[in-house]
């Protein structure tokens, strides 16, 4: 019975998240009802706990996982377990016990984190008070670590500087590479990079430092995808951009204002978009496994998983849009949305191609078409409340 009682209870909670509607719980801010949330010092709560706003400060105790989206989230209390974060100026000043895993336009660590931290974001910071047990996985624009981290450490980014301890071997793909005099790595440095390091005589580097050109890597990558590469797979290729085009063509012919919509917002609001996006994409699956464990929710994790499908299947079809309107902006071409989706889709579909490139292309393209679509979803709920009390 108690098993069936939390099912139900997660259900609530997982969907509460996408769906505008009562607050369930006191560990519950959903999107709407909280422009601003605030967890004050003394203030311990159960989780998991789920939060979405403009403006989250968490300065009290969450026992258990807890799952934030919004514009500044600040996080200085404690949360004894994983944290799942996403917005545009993210900051962790207090204790995680668990995992990290965080995305948005500027990621600060500046505390205590148990186990593993993963950041993607414009600005990673780990600052001189972070203390990360675990390994860390880091893809952003700037990248800089002072503080402690224990693991093992990978990056990407276009400028990475090392001024901190790291436990293990590093492995580093970067335009610029800065490694400072207080500097401590206890394993190897690799990185790959057309610059040479810059690493200061001062820094105590324990083992080898390893470099490999970025060029002849890239070089090496293209001939190994020249050589790979076959008429099934441009096909393929092909195909898909012409099924994206020709639904994306659909969807303007039918739905025009809504498109564009919602690759308006990913350009107005590409952070917050990104941090919505990924809370919802990895809340989802939690949801449709409570409700396929429940039986009687069956049905609706099979449309749930048919939603979710269908979302990361047509995110490239909004985030081509957006593209295509940026090209249209640069080059002051008179606009025309039905050109402007067929060259953004095609931009789009080259970058996919890249390796490791668009991989990272794909990941942000789910990430914010999905969290632009959402926000568009729970306006109009909003909007619909308002004409039907």
């Amino acid at each position: 019975m108690k098993k069936k009682i939390l099912s139900t209870f997660l259900i609530l909670i997982a969907f509460s998240f996408i769906f505008e509607g009562d607050a369930l719980a006191q560990n519950v801010s959903v999107p709407g009802l909280n422009e601003d949330v605030t967890i004050a010092k003394d203030e311990v709560l159960e989780g998991p706990y789920i939060a979405t706003g403009d403006n989250i400060t968490i300065s009290g105790t969450i026992n258990g996982d807890a799952y934030i989206a919004g514009s500044v989230i600040t996080v200085d209390g404690t949360i004894n377990g994983d944290l799942l974060v996403g917005g545009g100026v993210v900051t962790i000043k207090g204790r995680v016990s668990d995992d990290v895993r965080a995305a948005g336009g500027m990621v600060t660590i500046d505390g205590k984190v148990g186990k593993n931290v993963t950041a993607l974001a414009g600005t990673v910071t780990f600052g001189s008070d972070a203390d990360i047990d675990g390994d860390v996985i880091v893809g952003g624009g700037t990248f800089a670590h002072l503080g402690n981290i224990d693991g093992k450490t990978l990056i990407y980014s276009s400028d990475a500087t090392l001024a901190g301890r790291i436990g293990k071997d590093v492995t580093v793909t970067s335009e610029k590479i800065s490694v400072l005099k207080t500097a401590l790595l206890d394993g190897n440095l690799g990185y790959t990079s057309d610059k040479e390091a810059s690493v200061s005589a001062e820094a105590r580097i324990v083992g080898a430092v390893q470099r490999t050109v970025a060029g002849k890597a890239l070089t090496q990558a293209g001939v190994r995808a020249r050589k790979g590469l076959s008429g099934v797979r441009f096909g393929v290729n092909l195909l898909s951009y012409l099924s994206m085009l020709l639904l994306g063509l659909i969807l303007l012919k039918v739905a025009p204002r809504q498109t564009t919509a919602v690759a308006k917002l990913i350009g107005e609001q590409p952070w917050k978009s990104v941090g919505f996006g990924f809370l919802a994409l990895v809340l989802a699956p939690v949801a449709i496994i409570i409700l396929m464990v429940s039986v009687i929710g069956v049905p609706l994790a099979a449309i749930l998983t048919g939603v979710y499908i269908l979302v990361i299947g047509i995110s490239s079809l909004f985030t081509g849009l957006f593209v295509g309107q940026k090209v249209f902006d640069l080059i002051n071409l008179k606009e025309n949305v039905y050109v402007m989706l067929a060259v953004g889709l095609l931009l789009v579909q080259l970058l996919l191609a890249v390796p490791t490139v668009g991989g990272l292309v794909r990941l942000l393209s789910v990430m914010a078409a999905t969290g632009a679509m959402l926000t568009l979803g729970r306006e109009a709920l909003g909007r619909l409340k308002k004409h039907n009390p």
